[in-house]
């Protein structure tokens, strides 16, 4: 599939995620907005989404307009250019810029799993919504020093949220304490999979249970013959060279921007 309709074709389905959830969606120059009244502390549910090219000067000031009683700016810009000049210039003025690395596993060559144990084999096991929330609260904890308690729960509950709206599956591995230690959440549309929100607690890490487990779910999910299976990885961050070890290759970027407080 090339390039460009499958980075369209994960657009549209993180998209579609966002809207569901939504509160309202509004049409903007270049894009659309959301916000969620009730969940103000989630930047994701409430962003301006730039889809058309945009300048740095256009992007703030949308985020003036349509989150003016936040105490943060938020914009994601699927514009690869646009995304790279903002960020060199709204770096200059306080923003911080993230980049996504979309990443997709091919439906040939060999499974991710060849070779390997099996799922019980290797400890993984079904995680239910309490437990992979308890993995969300020590990853948010650690990502987020500081959050307030209000805003924690806000994050939570989105992701409580979003993993109903798709019927996630949740996989993961125990530690010895006999509580989750690593996990990973699978979601598909019927025609494409994603793999999602790969955590391990600082404690257990560096004992491969993160590589397995990736590697089992994307075994799972080509096994129920997605047109294809995808991820968005931290572009800063080490676990896409875990991904591109498990398979999956980079088709794209996408940017995000935030100001000020960041929950």
């Amino acid at each position: 599939m090339p390039g460009e309709s499958v980075r369209a074709r994960i657009s549209a389905l993180v998209e579609t995620s966002v809207r569901a959830l939504a509160d309202e969606v509004r049409t903007v120059p270049g894009g659309w907005a959301v916000r969620t009244w009730d969940l103000p502390a989630v930047w994701t549910l409430n962003q301006v989404h730039l889809e058309a090219p945009t300048t740095p000067a256009a992007a703030a000031a949308l985020t003036e307009e349509h989150q003016k009683d936040l105490p943060y700016r938020y914009v994601v810009v699927d514009d690869e250019p646009s995304g790279r000049r903002l960020a060199e210039e709204l770096g200059a003025d306080a923003w911080r810029a993230d980049r996504l690395v979309l990443m997709v596993l091919p439906t040939d060559g060999r499974p991710p799993d060849a070779g390997q144990p099996s799922g019980v084999e290797r400890g993984i096991v079904v995680l239910d919504e309490q437990q992979a929330t308890v993995l969300m609260r020590r990853w948010v904890l650690e990502a987020q020093a500081g959050i307030a308690s209000t805003e924690l729960e806000e994050v939570l509950e989105y992701h409580r949220r979003e993993g109903r709206l798709w019927n996630e599956r949740c996989f993961g591995c125990l530690g010895d304490d006999g509580t989750p230690a690593t996990m990973v959440k699978l979601r598909s549309d019927g025609a494409v999979a994603w793999l999602e929100d790969v955590y391990t607690r600082p404690e257990e890490r560096r004992r491969g249970l993160a590589r397995a487990v990736v590697t089992f779910v994307a075994g799972l999910a080509r096994s129920e013959r997605p047109e294809f299976t995808f991820l968005l990885a931290d572009d800063d961050d080490w676990p896409k060279h875990l991904y591109a070890r498990v398979g999956f290759t980079p088709v794209g970027m996408r940017w995000s921007f935030r100001r000020s407080q960041p929950f």
